[in-house]
Parts: structure tokens; sequence; C-alpha cells
């Protein structure tokens, strides 16, 4: 029986897709001890692992205006972090291997540290230098990036010193932003894959993982019956956009949709309280369910909702907020099962007339159901094709 330690930035995105995973893991005799924050031992406990909470003060990502440089800074006081305050207690374990996820700048370092193998596990798709086109948005970035850097050089504390002084890390960008490894497991199809990636042995596209269903609860599945159903989220770490929401309720409130928007945690749902009838908001749905009786998905792009979407055969009107997303989305136009456009751009009668357009477009729902066939297939044995991937890795 092996022991592996699994290490995860803390948000439903980057956890939602291992879990799977790990609970096959656990069934064929691994002992998974899984960190994370309290926000998700529920979820991690129902895979048989033993949950550990991290132990630090930064154990919150929350990035204003989705400013990706932000989310670099952040991820790298998290590794400073986390490693001051858990590396100990992770090496008393004694593992065998380390698991972590793409964004988990400490996960991957605990290892070279440890002298343990490690695997990285991808719930989205990985962003390397191929990825990048110049455009305004990426010359900002790359500007953002080098102002911290300077920072970074000036400052006589500062983390990246820190981490270079304490642990002998140099720690580079691709580090925070997909810190890869001798196996990178992507869960998503290689029907997803974007073309640079097709040839890559160290990326291994296994096919969605959706391992965690939200129950139905109180959901009022009966008002959707006979109807066409639009469904609107933003997802969990960019939903407090309440000016998009009110958009969304003049374009669709004399429609004959109805309409489902999942607000998140941020907004209150008494702002809305006036909403049209044909309209059910709430802060969150049963989204695995809700997509099978969805006939358009809103959302922001995240590969997790996109997989969901896919595996339900449901064609998407996509408004990414970060680089990844807009990569994802991309992908999605190309195989014909979506529209991307920008958030920023939108106006209740333009969102209108696209939403109309795509739900009565028989091309774009034939594509849906080709691919659903598609992906649903590979989602049956996803988690046992990445437990295979991780074992056979770690005995050689």
């Amino acid at each position: 029986m092996g022991k592996a330690i699994f290490l995860n930035f803390p948000t439903h995105g980057c956890i939602n897709s291992l879990l799977g995973t790990v609970s096959e893991l656990v069934n064929r005799g691994q002992k998974i001890i899984y960190y994370c924050t309290e926000e998700f031992r529920n979820k991690i406990e129902q895979t048989g692992a033993e949950f550990r909470p991290y132990k630090g003060v930064v154990n919150t990502f929350k990035i204003e205006n989705d400013d990706l440089s932000k989310a670099i800074e952040l991820s790298v006081e998290m590794a400073v972090d986390k490693l001051e305050h858990n590396l100990e207690a992770i090496r008393k374990e004694d593992p065998d291997y380390i698991v972590h996820d793409s964004l988990c700048t400490w996960g991957k370092q605990m290892a070279v540290i440890l002298g343990c193998p490690s695997v990285n596990l991808m719930h989205s798709f990985p962003v390397t230098k191929s990825s990048f086109t110049f455009s305004k948005q990426t010359a900002l970035l790359l500007a953002k990036v080098g102002f911290y850097k300077i920072k970074n050089e000036l400052k006589t504390n500062s983390p990246k010193k820190i981490l270079k002084q304490k642990y002998n890390i140099n720690l580079s960008l691709a580090d925070t932003m997909i810190n890869r490894e001798s196996l990178n497991i992507v869960y998503t199809s290689r029907h997803m894959a974007p073309d640079s990636f097709q040839s890559k042995k160290d990326f291994v596209f296994v096919g969605p993982s959706l391992f965690f269903k939200k129950k139905p609860s109180n959901f009022p599945f009966g008002r959707l019956a006979n109807r066409k159903v639009v469904y609107i989220s933003l997802g969990t770490l960019h939903n407090n956009n309440p000016s998009f929401y009110d958009m969304c309720i003049r374009a669709f409130r004399e429609s004959e949709y109805i309409v489902v928007i999942s607000i998140g945690f941020q907004i209150d749902p008494i702002d809305f309280s006036d909403y049209p009838h044909n309209f059910i908001i709430k802060r969150s749905v049963p989204q695995q369910i809700l997509l099978k009786q969805v006939d358009l998905f809103i959302t922001h792009a995240g590969m997790n909702s996109v997989n969901e979407a896919v595996c339900c055969g449901v064609p998407m009107l996509l408004l990414p907020h970060q680089f990844e997303q807009y990569l994802i989305a991309q992908k999605v136009e190309e195989m014909g099962i979506g529209r991307l456009m920008t958030i920023k751009k939108m106006t209740p009668s333009i969102l209108y007339k696209h939403v109309h357009k795509l739900i009565n477009d028989s091309k774009i729902k034939e594509q849906a159901e080709k691919y659903k066939v598609l992906f649903s297939q590979e989602e049956k044995l996803a988690h046992v094709k990445a437990a295979d991937e991780i074992l056979g890795y770690i005995r050689k």
C-alpha cells in the first residue's frame, strides 16, 4: 500500500475534477492524505482520503478584477506560507509520492525538497509560452509580471527571496501558472487539447472527471418542464457582477425563456427581489443535474463548467474572464458548440440576439450531441485512467 500526499490550491475549480481520481486511488489501497482548507473538508472526505487542514495565514484565494498578475503574486505568497507552516508535518508523514494540482506551486516544491516523485493534475488547459499570442492583454500581463520581479529584487524580504534563501528555490513564471512535472494529467478530452499539445508525451488527456455532483436539494425543476431554458453562471471566483445579472434580467424580462442564474455567495439574492416570473435566481444550483434540462449555457468558460456542459450536449455562449478561459472558449467555438464573446461589450439587445440565434441553430445542436457522446464515454473512465497513469509512473 502506497502513501500519497495530495496538495491543492484552495478553489472549487482546482479541486472538483481531481476527486474521482482520489476516490479511485483509495479504492486501490493507496493511503491518501489530502491537504487543503477547511472549506473543502466535506468534499475531500467523501473520497475516503484523510483530510488535513493547511496551517498558515494565507488561506483565501480572492482576486479582484480578474487580474492574473495579482493571482501570480498571491501564488508566490501562498508558496512561502505553505512551505513554512506545513513542510515539516508532511516530512514526518514520509510519503511515497506527492500529487498536486497545476496552480499548487508549494506542492511541486515540497516534492523537490523531500526528494519524492510527484505528479501534476491539471483541471484546465496547460498554459505555456506557445499559448501566448501578442495582444494588449498579454502585453499588460507581462509588463505587470516584469514590475513584480523588479519589486521583488528591490525588497529586502520579498517572497521570492525567502524561497531562494531558505529553500534554494528559483521560482519561475511557469511554476506559478502550470508547475509542470514529468507526468501531467489533464482532465478534459483530447478533442479539447490545443494542437501544440497533441504530440507532448508528458501531458496525458484522460477526459473530463465529474465525480462530485451537488444534490438537487429544493431546486424547482418542475418550472422547467416544456420550456426553453437558459442557464447563466460565472463560476465561483468571478460571480460578483450584479451589473451583468441586471443586464440579463433586462435582456430576457419579456422573453419566451426560463432563465436560471447562479449568483454565488458574494451577492445577496434580495438585491434581485423584483425579478420577472420567468427567472429563477439562486446562490448555487445543482449544475450537473440542471444542465440536462438546459438549452443554452452562458458561462465564464471555466474547464469544469465546459466539460459538464459538453457531457450534457448543451451549446454555450462563452464570456471568459482570464487568459486560460479565453483559450478554452476559443476551442469550444472551434468545435462548433459555442460562441465566444466579450462580457464588457455586451448589451441586453446583443445578449438576447445571440442567445436566440444559438438556441435555434440546428448545426450547433448537432455538434453538441456529437461531442456529448464522445465526452460522456471518456468521462466514465477518466478517473480510472488517471489512477492508472499515476501508479504506473510511481512504480517505475
